[in-house]
């Protein structure tokens, strides 16, 4: 004899991206390393160029990949906070498309009202 259920409610966190270090879901992680990480290469080969050890390029790319993530995620809790759960990676997502002129995004300037305004 099947017993038929209906669920009751909808969990909020099931559609959720999670959470991996300090408030950073995985999205925000990995930007932040490659962030650092791509700092660190650069500022790297110009020591590289400079001083002649190379050994300089690994260390400062994975130094300031590890220091933007310490960094990084005291500064993506307080822009999330407050916000609903996606906002963060909507925004990052808008500003490459401005940057790339992409045109993927309804872009409007203006003010939204919801009230009811007097006729004439």
């Amino acid at each position: 004899m099947a017993v038929e259920e209906d669920i009751t409610f909808l969990p909020s966190r099931l559609n959720r991206e999670a959470t991996v270090y300090g408030g950073m879901t995985v999205s925000e992680f990995g930007i932040s390393a490659v962030i650092g990480f791509a700092f660190g290469l650069i500022i790297g080969l110009l020591l590289w160029v400079l001083t002649g050890f190379w050994l300089l390029i690994p260390a400062l790319a994975m130094l300031l990949c590890i220091l933007t993530v310490l960094v990084g995620k005291g500064i993506v809790a307080k822009m999330k906070r407050g916000k609903p759960e996606a906002y963060l990676n909507r925004l990052i997502e808008f500003k490459l498309d401005n940057l790339l002129s992409g045109g993927r995004f309804i872009d409007r300037d203006g003010f939204w009202a919801t009230r009811r305004q007097r006729g004439k």
